[in-house]
């Protein structure tokens, strides 16, 4: 039979133990969080942007410029990952960054001259690209319709700072691949 002092010293084992795995969990967990209110910023509503690209000429590849990359932060930071959002009929088949102002939005890929930006030959890949802190780059992504009806609700860029935190990115541009981009165009978002 247990004694009441040997009952208190399991119960405080007991909660010795619960504490210490809770902290494991804290520690082990806290490294996998990824911040959206990092120095690149975050648009947290709805994309306020869409653009609405017509089939011309059996185009089925379209450039997506999605604006800047404004690093406000003070240290470097480094992509790891840029997916498409809520994409249906679309493929991404390249996410550069330019210096200025990138292609036409809509311009065909690889963009004419003309179209596709006075920086055009000086982009990099977006993933694994470094943004110094105050530099701006321009984001664009290059895609593929396997549809008809195609669209990309917006894009996200997964990065990190040099101290190792995570973070993530989301644009706020629609992108719309139709037959015909009349006034009932925003309508077809989410129909088949």
């Amino acid at each position: 039979m247990f004694s009441r002092h040997r009952a208190i010293e399991v119960s405080a084992a007991r909660v010795t133990l619960a504490l210490v795995l809770v902290a494991a969990l804290v520690v082990t967990r806290g490294s996998d969080r990824v911040y959206t209110d990092g120095p690149l910023g975050e648009y947290h509503g709805e994309p306020h942007v869409a653009i609405c690209v017509p089939h011309t000429d059996e185009k089925t590849t379209i450039s997506a410029n999605n604006g800047p990359l404004i690093h406000l932060g003070e240290v470097p930071l480094t992509i790891t990952g840029v997916s498409a959002v809520g994409a249906r009929g679309f493929r991404m088949i390249d996410a550069v960054l330019v210096p200025t102002n990138g292609t036409v939005n809509g311009a065909e890929f690889p963009p004419e001259p003309e179209r596709a930006g006075p920086t055009w030959e000086e982009r990099v890949p977006a993933d694994g690209a470094t943004v110094e802190p105050k530099e701006t780059w321009w984001f664009v992504v290059d895609l593929r319709a396997e549809d008809g009806h195609a669209e990309v609700e917006r894009f996200r860029v997964d990065y990190r700072d040099d101290a190792g935190a995570e973070y993530g990115f989301l644009t706020g541009t629609s992108y719309f691949y139709l037959p015909d981009c009349d006034d009932s165009w925003p309508e077809w978002r989410g129909e088949r």
